[in-house]
């Protein structure tokens, strides 16, 4: 599994420049219209830390827009812009391939065993 996720960051950093992790929080992102930095970390169980660093890469690639909250100063929203959901929309299209390329040296027992484990984790992270 490491090594998966490895390759998987590898192939998202050189062909969309965001790492797996930015992609983790693009797809919280993606189905919301704002979220707070605190949701983010909750939904994706990560530290409050660590969600603020990523989410200032990203701002600082043009990916997220962060604004406060007008009810509480203290908060932040959270939102893709259009170069992040397209960003996002890029990196959904090559996890694709890569899983559709992995799937092919698989049997077909394994292929389903192995689909069912990705549909499980991705249940969890989002």
């Amino acid at each position: 599994m490491f090594v998966l996720q490895h390759l998987t960051n590898e192939l998202l950093e050189s062909e969309v420049k965001v790492g797996l992790s930015q992609v983790r929080i693009m797809s919280a992102l993606h189905s919301t219209i704002a979220y707070s930095q605190r949701g983010i970390a909750i939904k994706l169980r990560q530290t409050e830390a660590n969600v603020s660093r990523q989410l200032q890469s990203m701002k600082r690639q043009g990916l997220v827009s962060i604004k406060r909250n007008s009810k509480d100063r203290r908060q932040r929203e959270v939102m893709l812009t259009n170069k992040g959901k397209r960003a996002y929309d890029k990196a959904q299209r090559l996890l694709n391939a890569q899983q559709k390329d992995l799937l092919k040296l698989l049997s077909r027992s394994e292929a389903e065993a192995f689909n069912r484990a990705v549909n499980n984790l991705l249940k969890s992270l989002v």
